[in-house]
């Protein structure tokens, strides 16, 4: 592995490999690079690779054996029946896996150097041989033991192993056979699937991109924005040709129009308060589908949009200039909605291939609804029993999603003015401006009635009645805007509960052990598209 210290520190082992030094070095070697290439690096263990220099073999082979999630003991032809070098104490000095002497024992054969009595004893009957110790670690720790048998090897008896090792006997060993190197090779990673965690981290949420001014900034800027139409429209200049017609100031024209205004976003509001089931319905429909099928079926609304306009634009008789400009305007529209539409499809294929991805901590309603439609595609595409990976990844992302709801539960229950703060402050600014343009023009109004000698009583209460209307229309929108969206948090996170424990049985049900014998690793997000 490439950091030892990394791993010694992870509650998870991995894969070890225990194996005896020969001819069929090489045959482990592959294994293992398979293996750190499906599992990752820092979850395989080989002696030679996977030691650091100055390292002690013996505490390093004991940790990593207890640490483990499966260990693979690799039986080649003759394992059971291989005996320590004959020839005295000199012969039997043989180098370690890395390369060294081993105070007084060599690893790969497991013997004391210099013991006469052991010279041509078999290794397994050898209390310190370290291909027995690490087994004998494996299954007096319970670890999940998968013997291997290489191409001419035989599974040893019973009564061929030492008494602590006869466990191993009883276990089904898959085969990897150089001419059958992949199939036999998917068995094995199948088998390793269900006990051993590979490598991975779930993907950090996007930036939020938020607004370039913002907070004590936005604030100080609509005072004083305010204040200047409050102190600079009273002081604009009149005439009073108006006097004595039929025709008001046009300040006053000015602050009606700008009540009339004020009327769209109530009314607009309104309207989606009033048909909230059928928007909700619609919403929750086109969440759980990926961004190239919401274009498909949200389209012609824009397209509609876009013929009207161009319709009314025609028939207003535009010269040429306006019709280039209204041309200039639509394809920056375009072309801006064409890069959106590519962004947001590389995001889809992002968050299906890169799993899990972690939820911003303000989730949008279509985020949190996608990211549970998500998972229940995945796990469509799963098949039982889940994989250790599989398993770990699906419980993650619940637990992320529980999160997320959460954290809606808690914006549901936020005060008007956090909700205007946090949600909209760039909108609420904009109505702290709008409503002090109209107190200004009613003021304005005022002084050039004052100035023609009209002030009367009844005018200056009527244009305190229209600045009344225009705060009254403004606190009536938000307040059905801020009750609106609290039942929309409430609804989400009823939905989301309800759809969550939903997985999260199934997820329980899938994880069941299996009955029969896995034959290829578990498919992963990237070995397939998304569904539409």
């Amino acid at each position: 592995m490439t950091d030892r210290s990394l791993a010694s520190l992870s509650p998870m082992g991995g894969v070890f490999i225990n194996y005896r030094r020969g001819e069929h070095s090489g045959v482990v070697d592959d294994l293992d690079e398979e293996l750190a290439r499906h599992f990752g690096r820092g979850q395989v263990f080989l002696d030679r690779p996977s030691l650091l220099p100055g390292q002690r073999f013996a505490d390093a082979l004991a940790e990593r054996v207890g640490d483990c999630d499966a260990l693979i003991a690799v039986i080649h032809p003759g394992w059971a029946d291989v005996r320590h070098p004959s020839g005295g104490r000199g012969s039997a000095e043989l180098d370690s896996p890395g390369g060294r002497r081993m105070e007084g024992l060599d690893s790969s054969g497991g013997r004391w150097l210099g013991d006469p009595d052991s010279s041509g004893a078999r290794r397994l009957d050898d209390p310190e041989d370290w291909v027995r110790r690490e087994i004998e670690w494996a299954l007096a720790g319970g670890k999940f033991v998968l013997p291997v048998l290489l191409d001419g090897a035989r599974m040893p008896t019973a009564a061929e192993l030492p008494g602590s090792l006869r466990a191993l006997a009883g276990l089904n060993a898959p085969r990897l056979r150089e001419a059958h190197w992949s199939a036999d090779l998917a068995v094995v990673i199948a088998a390793l699937e269900d006990r051993v965690r590979p490598d991975w981290q779930p993907v950090e949420a996007p930036e939020e991109r938020g607004a370039r001014l913002g907070g004590r900034w936005l604030g100080a800027l609509t005072a004083v924005v305010a204040a200047a139409v409050l102190v600079g429209v009273p002081l604009l200049p009149q005439d009073d040709d108006w006097v004595g017609t039929d025709v008001l100031p046009y300040t006053l024209t000015a602050a009606l129009m700008c009540c009339l205004l004020l009327c769209a976003p109530l009314v607009a509001v309104a309207a989606v308060r009033v048909g909230r089931r059928s928007v909700d319905d619609l919403e929750r429909e086109l969440h759980a589908v990926r961004h190239r099928t919401y274009i498909r079926r949200t389209w012609p609304i824009g397209l509609g949009l876009v013929l009207v306009g161009v319709y009314g634009a025609l028939r207003g008789d535009l010269g040429m200039v306006q019709a280039l400009v209204l041309l200039l305007v639509l394809s920056v529209a375009v072309a801006r909605a064409a890069v959106a539409d590519l962004r947001l499809r590389r995001r889809d294929d992002d968050l299906w291939a890169r799993w899990p991805h972690r939820l911003p901590d303000r989730v949008h309603r279509a985020v949190l609804r996608r990211a549970v439609a998500r998972l229940h595609l995945r796990l469509d595409r799963m098949t039982a029993p889940l994989s250790r990976e599989q398993r770990e990844k699906a419980d993650w992302e619940l637990g992320d999603i529980a999160a997320a709801v959460d954290r809606v539960a808690a914006e549901a229950r936020r005060t008007r003015t956090a909700w205007l703060r946090q949600d909209h402050p760039w909108q609420f600014a904009a109505y702290v401006v709008w409503l002090a343009l109209i107190t200004a023009l009613a003021a304005a109004s005022g002084r050039a009635f004052a100035d023609a000698g009209e002030g009367t009583v009844r005018r200056y209460v009527t244009l305190a009645v229209v600045v009344v209307v225009g705060v009254l229309l403004a606190l009536g929108t938000l307040e059905i805007a801020y009750r609106y969206q609290r039942r929309q948090r409430r609804e989400l996170v009823r939905q989301v509960v309800v759809f969550r424990e939903a997985l999260a049985v199934r997820v329980a049900a899938m994880s069941r052990p299996a009955r029969t014998k896995p034959t290829a690793p578990a498919r992963r997000p990237e070995e397939y598209a998304e569904p539409e």
